[in-house]
């Protein structure tokens, strides 16, 4: 009787086990999700942050190139430099008395002269900066697209903690491109930024 009694109670511990075991079960599953739904969040507010960033440095590089093209060799200001020193020793001339006519003849020769080669400098910055406009709105452009794939490539992420985000990065986006849209179609420069 003892060893009916004794496998009762061991029947009772196993069957009690079993109970309590598939009520307290533990869903791992869904804890995967969970991690999986967060990364994913977190991997579309990084493209969304990364998208943005490649505009401001499109801009950027933009400024840059607009700035190297405009203090290039022969730019204004070195025009402006020579000009003034052949002025200078045609003036001395003056000054000092001798060859003051052929001196006067000199410095109307070379203000026409730097007249044109400012005209010239013009023209090809202007081919220069329309060429890095040109450049700048394809490039806005391509990252655009790359942005709408990353957008549909996250579709089903978009909720109230990501919304936001997308709202301002559309924006960031319709700035940028407006800003480059608003180059003058001429080729002529307009600040950046």
């Amino acid at each position: 009787m003892k060893s009916i009694v004794l496998s009762a109670m061991i029947c009772a511990a196993v069957a009690s086990n079993g109970i309590a075991s598939t009520n307290t079960s533990y869903d791992a599953s869904n804890d995967k999700e969970l991690v999986n739904d967060q990364k994913s969040v977190a991997a579309f507010k990084q493209a969304i942050t990364f998208h943005q960033r490649n505009v401001d440095v499109l801009w950027e590089q933009y400024g840059l190139a607009e700035a190297r093209i405009k203090e290039s060799r022969g730019n204004h200001a070195e025009l402006e430099r020579d000009k003034n020193f052949f002025i200078g020793v045609y003036q001395q001339d003056i000054d000092n008395g001798v060859r003051v006519n052929e001196s006067k003849k000199a410095i109307e020769e070379i203000n026409v002269t730097y007249a044109e080669k400012h005209a010239q400098r013009d023209a090809y910055e202007k081919k220069q900066i329309a060429k890095l406009q040109a450049q700048l709105k394809a490039e806005l452009n391509n990252e655009k697209k790359q942005f709408e794939k990353a957008k549909k490539k996250y579709a089903s992420l978009i909720n109230e903690e990501t919304l936001p985000l997308l709202r301002e990065a559309e924006q960031h986006f319709a700035k940028a491109i407006d800003r480059a849209n608003s180059f003058p179609s001429s080729g002529t420069a307009i600040a950046a930024r």
